[in-house]
């Protein structure tokens, strides 16, 4: 090869060198040029980012303010409107208070001759006022609770206020003597007529009487009941008031028992009718009366027959016969405060102990079943369980004490 072809490669090569150059650096001038044109974009969509999320949260701000101004302003006028009557009369008040206050200041004043008796409207306006906000807040604390001396502290500052105010302006004459007086008072009357204690409805006094009387009946009744309480005492010398439930009629600060209607199930007297009925099929089933003397003595069951202690009749002796020796008895029976037994019933000892035996069948299933403990069931608990009377429960109770008894 000549050295013409090799200068001509040479400057071929070189040609290429520098094309390859130039392109190269193209590449890297349009990859900057893009890099700056992302990067440009990036930030302007950043930017339009940070102003849309701030124009949102401006809005957002503002939104609040609104609802918060609205939220407000419906709140005073809520109570605006709720209060119009108290707006009206405490309107009053202050007007009436300010011109009798500045009026008393001045008076007290000259009065005093100091500077001291410019405290009197202290006296004579806020006495009377101290004692009626007091009766506005015992009011709304307790609508039973009585107010009558606060309400009497109203009247005698408002007396006080008025006469203060009318000897001060006697001196300019009647008309302003009545005009000052009358001012002096105008709020305290207002607040008490219309705020203090408001008028009720119909239904709303109603209400409140038939409350009134239930209250004076329920104490009018524990009252009684604890007058015909009876005292428990123990072995230590404790007392403890005992009462005798039942449904009563309270007249004249007593009780008096209420006789239920025999045919309601579940009553007391029901349950010893039915109870009188098993023990005694071929007779009427009697009530007796529960602290008799012949029930005591025999310790039969409150809903059964009256069983008395009386001796068996002798022989001979006709117990079923009717007449007037039978009657003649009966009434000598009630004389000595004794019931006589109905026809057919045999003589109270050996009724008494069938019915105790029929009691003690009772009591055995009842502590077999659980619902009596025989070592801490008392006479209350086995009269009530077994429905029988005290006197009966009482023996209940000493035979499971000393078992070998009887």
């Amino acid at each position: 090869m000549s050295w013409q072809d090799e200068r001509r490669a040479n400057l071929a090569a070189k040609a290429e060198q520098a094309r390859l150059e130039r392109q190269a650096q193209t590449g890297n001038d349009i990859a900057l040029m893009k890099a700056a044109g992302d990067e440009a974009r990036a930030d302007r969509e950043q930017a339009a980012e940070l102003a849309r999320t701030t124009k949102e949260a401006a809005a957002a701000k503002r939104e609040r303010r609104r609802a918060d101004r609205k939220q407000r302003w419906d709140k005073v006028t809520g109570f605006a409107r709720g209060h119009v009557v108290d707006g009206l009369i405490y309107s009053i008040a202050v007007v009436s208070f300010v011109m009798a206050a500045s009026a008393m200041a001045g008076y007290g004043a000259d009065v005093y001759a100091s500077g001291v008796g410019r405290l009197l409207p202290l006296i004579t306006e806020l006495g009377m006022w101290a004692f009626a906000v007091a009766v506005q807040i015992v009011r709304k604390k307790d609508r039973t609770r009585s107010v009558w001396g606060l309400k009497v502290g109203v009247w005698v500052f408002g007396t006080l206020a008025f006469v203060t105010n009318a000897v001060h302006g006697l001196a300019r004459g009647w008309d302003a003597m009545l005009i000052m007086g009358v001012v002096s008072v105008a709020g305290v009357i207002a607040h008490q007529l219309a705020i203090a204690d408001p008028p009720r409805s119909r239904a709303q006094r109603a209400a409140d009487k038939l409350a009134a009387a239930q209250a004076a009946k329920t104490n009018a009744a524990a009252r009684a009941a604890l007058k015909m309480a009876t005292a428990q005492i123990d072995a230590d010398g404790n007392a403890r008031l005992t009462f005798a439930p039942g449904t009563y009629q309270v007249s004249r600060g007593r009780l008096t028992p209420v006789t239920p209607d025999p045919d309601v199930p579940g009553l007391p007297d029901a349950l010893d009718a039915e109870i009188a009925a098993l023990l005694d099929p071929n007779g009427p089933a009697t009530r007796p009366d529960r602290h008799s003397d012949a029930q005591t003595d025999s310790g039969t069951c409150s809903g059964g027959g009256v069983a008395t202690a009386d001796k068996p009749a002798g022989d001979g002796e006709d117990t079923t016969a009717a007449g007037p020796a039978s009657a003649d008895r009966t009434a000598r029976l009630g004389n000595r405060g004794e019931k006589s037994r109905p026809a057919g019933r045999p003589a109270g000892r050996a009724t008494g102990d069938a019915h105790l035996a029929v009691l003690r069948t009772r009591l055995a299933e009842a502590v077999a079943a659980g619902d009596l403990d025989p070592a801490t069931a008392s006479i209350y608990a086995i009269a009530k369980t077994l429905r029988c009377g005290k006197p009966a429960a009482k023996r209940l109770r000493a035979e499971l004490d000393n078992p070998t008894q009887d």
